[in-house]
């Protein structure tokens, strides 16, 4: 038994999404259609980690999405098109949320009051923190990316994304922290 070279070996998925690329790169915009479909799970968990607001997340992806068809050519190898795609929606969700406003929680929930009200102070307390912040957080204690795949997504040092999340997660701790001693003198 002959073990293949690594770059060789791929999966059928990823044949299909390498496929879809080629068919957008030679004009085939029929493509488009399965390969969001084949991404937008994975896309929408990323924009959600760092917006936290579906209709801005559904105008991130929208807005990726439309990047994607409209520079699909400068895509030189489609074996690098999950890095490329981040990088789009991680930076069109940044740009978005400079613009849009903080939108509020439905306040119909089927959740038990206690554990609403948990869930509040912790989405409470990662709303306080900045975008840099949220967006660090998100990615590594939401999404579980690596610090080498933050600091390549972010385009920034590893040590900046490991002294980010260090002060993020101690920033969150304190605005949590006084949520919960806020509840009990209410």
């Amino acid at each position: 038994m002959s073990a293949q070279p690594q770059s060789s070996a791929s999966s059928p998925a990823q044949d299909s999404l390498e496929n879809w690329i080629s068919q957008l790169q030679s004009g085939q915009s029929d493509a488009l259609e399965p390969l969001i479909e084949h991404t937008q799970g994975r896309a929408w968990q990323i924009a959600y980690a760092i917006l936290q607001n579906r209709q801005e997340v559904e105008d991130a992806l929208q807005d990726a999405y439309l990047l994607v068809y409209q520079n699909i050519q400068q895509l030189r190898e489609p074996k690098a098109f999950w890095g490329w795609f981040k990088r789009i929606l991680v930076h069109r969700c940044l740009r978005l949320h400079k613009r849009a406003v903080t939108a509020e929680l439905p306040e119909d929930s089927a959740v038990p009051p206690e554990d609403s009200e948990v869930r509040l102070d912790i989405h409470d307390a990662f709303a306080k923190l900045s975008l840099s912040d949220r967006t660090v957080l998100g990615l590594r204690e939401v999404l579980d990316f690596t610090y080498e795949e933050i600091s390549t997504l972010l385009e920034v040092p590893l040590t900046t994304v490991k002294t980010r999340l260090y002060n993020a997660r101690n920033r969150f701790c304190k605005f949590f922290a006084r949520d919960i001693q806020g509840d009990n003198y209410r």
